[in-house]
């Protein structure tokens, strides 16, 4: 899924939003519960070399999102696209990289888990 593709999905989501918070920062989307504003996802630029992705130099669009731990563990055995969550706690999020091996249906199931487990009294 792209980030148009994803933003459309959140909207979909019944108590969620995005928005582009930080200063000057008009690329990076956090995906939040409009009535706590707490992220369940972000849509940022992480560096090829961490996808593995050549040129080494540039930057790709991923999703980061929270899933529980030993979820995180068998979708990165599975998946070739799902890796540890770049620029974030790598044991409780993970980095999906676009036009990878996951499939779409799988993307917008793993964003409402990240929905679900992220909402009030979220123990994880």
């Amino acid at each position: 899924m792209d980030k148009k593709e994803i933003l459309r999905f959140v909207q979909t989501l019944d108590g969620a939003s995005y928005d582009y918070p930080f200063d000057e920062d008009f690329e990076t989307a956090v995906l939040r519960h409009k009535d706590t504003r707490k992220w369940f996802g972000i849509v940022l630029f992480a560096p090829n070399a961490y996808l593995g992705k050549e040129p080494a130099a540039g930057e790709t669009e991923v999703l980061n999102i929270k899933v529980p731990p030993e979820l995180s563990v068998l979708l990165r055995e599975n998946y070739r696209g799902v890796l540890p969550a770049y620029h974030m706690n790598k044991t409780h999020w993970i980095t999906i990289a676009p036009e990878s091996d996951v499939p779409d249906e799988e993307v917008q199931k793993l964003l409402e888990l990240s929905f679900e487990i992220t909402g009030k009294r979220s123990k994880i």
